[in-house]
Protein backbone atom coordinates (compact mmCIF):
# COMPACT_ATOMS: atom_id res chain seq x y z
CA UNK A 1 0.00 0.00 0.00
CA UNK A 2 1.21 3.20 -1.16
CA UNK A 3 0.60 6.57 1.17
CA UNK A 4 2.09 9.53 0.99
CA UNK A 5 3.57 10.03 4.77
CA UNK A 6 3.70 13.61 6.31
CA UNK A 7 0.82 15.14 3.52
CA UNK A 8 -3.27 15.14 4.53
CA UNK A 9 -3.84 12.82 1.47
CA UNK A 10 -7.03 10.97 1.36
CA UNK A 11 -5.62 9.00 -1.65
CA UNK A 12 -4.18 5.13 -1.39
CA UNK A 13 -2.64 3.21 -3.94
CA UNK A 14 -3.44 -0.62 -3.46
CA UNK A 15 -2.25 -3.42 -5.43
CA UNK A 16 -4.71 -5.79 -6.93
CA UNK A 17 -3.72 -8.36 -4.09
CA UNK A 18 -4.20 -6.09 -1.82
CA UNK A 19 -7.57 -5.40 -2.95
CA UNK A 20 -8.92 -8.53 -3.40
CA UNK A 21 -7.99 -8.76 -0.11
CA UNK A 22 -9.47 -6.07 1.35
CA UNK A 23 -12.93 -6.70 -0.22
CA UNK A 24 -13.15 -10.39 0.92
CA UNK A 25 -12.53 -9.60 4.30
CA UNK A 26 -15.13 -6.52 4.74
CA UNK A 27 -17.89 -8.63 2.72
CA UNK A 28 -17.05 -11.90 4.19
CA UNK A 29 -17.44 -10.15 7.79
CA UNK A 30 -20.79 -8.75 6.77
CA UNK A 31 -23.61 -10.96 7.96
CA UNK A 32 -27.53 -9.68 9.18
CA UNK A 33 -29.49 -11.29 11.68
CA UNK A 34 -32.57 -12.52 10.22
CA UNK A 35 -34.49 -12.29 13.95
CA UNK A 36 -33.13 -8.91 13.96
CA UNK A 37 -33.80 -7.73 10.69
CA UNK A 38 -37.48 -8.90 11.53
CA UNK A 39 -38.11 -6.90 14.17
CA UNK A 40 -36.65 -3.88 12.65
CA UNK A 41 -38.99 -4.57 9.69
CA UNK A 42 -41.60 -5.48 11.98
CA UNK A 43 -41.28 -1.96 14.20
CA UNK A 44 -40.44 0.28 11.12
CA UNK A 45 -43.82 -0.71 9.62
CA UNK A 46 -45.96 -0.49 12.67
CA UNK A 47 -44.53 2.84 13.61
CA UNK A 48 -45.33 4.20 9.81
CA UNK A 49 -48.99 2.58 10.75
CA UNK A 50 -49.71 3.89 13.25
CA UNK A 51 -48.46 7.54 12.34
CA UNK A 52 -50.44 7.51 9.96
CA UNK A 53 -53.62 6.55 11.76
CA UNK A 54 -52.76 9.15 14.35
CA UNK A 55 -52.25 11.78 11.71
CA UNK A 56 -55.72 10.62 10.26
CA UNK A 57 -57.38 11.28 13.63
CA UNK A 58 -55.59 14.36 14.08
CA UNK A 59 -56.26 15.87 11.08
CA UNK A 60 -60.39 14.96 11.54
CA UNK A 61 -60.23 16.42 14.75
CA UNK A 62 -58.61 20.12 13.56
CA UNK A 63 -61.68 20.24 10.79
CA UNK A 64 -64.43 19.53 13.77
Amino acid sequence: MLAPSGFDCTYVILTPSELEQLQSNSLGSLTIDSQLYTDVTGYLLLSFVSGHILGRILKGLGRG
